[in-house]
């Protein structure tokens, strides 16, 4: 946790180590946030290094900062494959301001995560209260990830493989405490706190989007398994002859249940694609295509339904067993395809129910997220404040 003093320390002792003695005059300060800020904007272009990051940061600090106590912060960060959406919330949990952020294509991973580093340290520049002081920054992102040290492991919706040292890469550039989870584990402990998984003790979270993420709840805490890498319900899988899923296994849920599996299931479809559908499969961007679908739906064209149907009989057939595995009081539906509940939700419960033992199946109550896309924001700052009271 950084305060005035102690940033101002840190800040002119990085100056000397790199040379910046000169970047304490107000000019030159300004010069150098300009330049940061234009490298943050400019797509693939190497990102600033730590002294620039805390020289933005810096900047948070140094005007008309009040002595006593000051409120806590956090900054929570939901990175997606398009998108990364930053907020930050008191340690009550409101969200006081947010943003979302369209993320360029990066092939390198220490090119993404100096990116991330910058968006950061510039959220928190021009959204922390002078009389607010942040405890940390938390981080959802997609795909396998070891907690506490952010290990990423071949994410299926990035454009990187193999082992990746995100957290220690982020800490090393970031002036601030920073804590880097599975983005769907995120978004299962933002429902939990402060959404529709509030006061229950056992339940399912599933995350609907370009893949599926998923995270699990018992006896009231985020269950995370022996490594860390617990809740990947996206890879149950539902048909082990089926079709070929992006981590590389068959018949996953995910293969069905997301874009991806819509995607799947309109190239597989018996029927003339309309040109504007077929143009998306060849160009992207693919989150398009369910709103195309639900505009067709509505317009009378009901031959598309059978699309959602595979979709709900997938994600049925998942639940069903999420159900006797578990025995959940709730499993909660969000992500982007949540929006879309109404083409699938009724269709997928009565699958789920068929394929569930009676009991465990009558207990459970399957429902929307009423948080959506705020979930991993939501999550990701309270993971630092759960952290924090550790």
């Amino acid at each position: 946790m950084l305060v005035k003093q102690s940033c101002h320390r840190l800040f002119h002792r990085r100056l000397k180590v790199k040379n910046f003695e000169d970047s304490t005059t107000q000019k030159n300060r300004t010069n150098r946030i300009i330049l940061a800020e234009q490298t943050f904007h400019k797509k693939g272009s190497s990102p600033p290094d730590f002294p620039l990051g805390l020289i933005l940061w810096y900047e948070v600090f140094i005007s008309n900062s009040k002595p006593g106590d000051m409120m806590k912060y956090a900054i929570g960060c939901d990175i997606g494959g398009s998108f990364v959406k930053v907020g930050l919330l008191t340690e009550a949990g409101q969200l006081t301001s947010r943003k979302t952020i369209p993320l360029p294509r990066f092939k390198d991973p220490e090119d993404f995560t100096g990116w991330v580093s910058s968006a950061l340290v510039m959220f928190a520049r021009q959204n922390l209260p002078d009389d607010g002081q942040l405890s940390g920054v938390g981080i959802g992102i997609p795909g396998p990830v070891k907690y506490p040290e952010g290990t990423l492991f071949d994410p299926p919706n990035l454009p990187f493989s193999g082992e990746i040292p995100f957290g220690e890469l982020l800490r090393k550039r970031l002036p601030f405490p920073a804590f880097i989870d599975n983005d769907a584990t995120v978004q299962t402990l933002g429902e939990a706190r402060v959404g529709k998984g509030r006061k229950i003790r056992n339940f399912i979270y599933i995350a609907l989007g370009t893949g599926i993420g998923g995270g699990i709840v018992v006896n009231g805490r985020i269950y995370r398994g022996d490594t860390g890498m617990a809740g990947e319900v996206g890879h149950l899988v539902i048909d082990y002859r089926g079709r070929k899923c992006l981590c590389g296994a068959r018949g996953c849920m995910e293969a069905y249940a997301s874009i991806n599996g819509i995607v799947n299931s309109l190239r597989e479809f018996p029927y003339d694609l309309p040109g504007e559908i077929r143009e998306l499969l060849e160009t992207g961007p693919w989150g398009k295509l369910p709103g195309i679908l639900k505009e067709r739906i509505e317009r009378g064209e009901k031959h598309w339904q059978k699309i959602w149907n595979i979709f709900a009989d997938a994600l049925g057939a998942g639940m069903g067993s999420l159900i006797n595995i578990f025995n959940p009081e709730k499993i909660i539906i969000s992500g982007g395809l949540s929006y879309y509940s109404s083409l699938f939700l009724a269709r997928a419960i009565e699958t789920a129910r068929h394929y569930s033992f009676k009991q465990p199946a009558a207990v459970c109550e399957i429902t929307v997220s009423k948080l959506k896309e705020n979930a991993g924001i939501y999550g990701a700052g309270l993971l630092v404040f759960e952290e924090e009271g550790k």
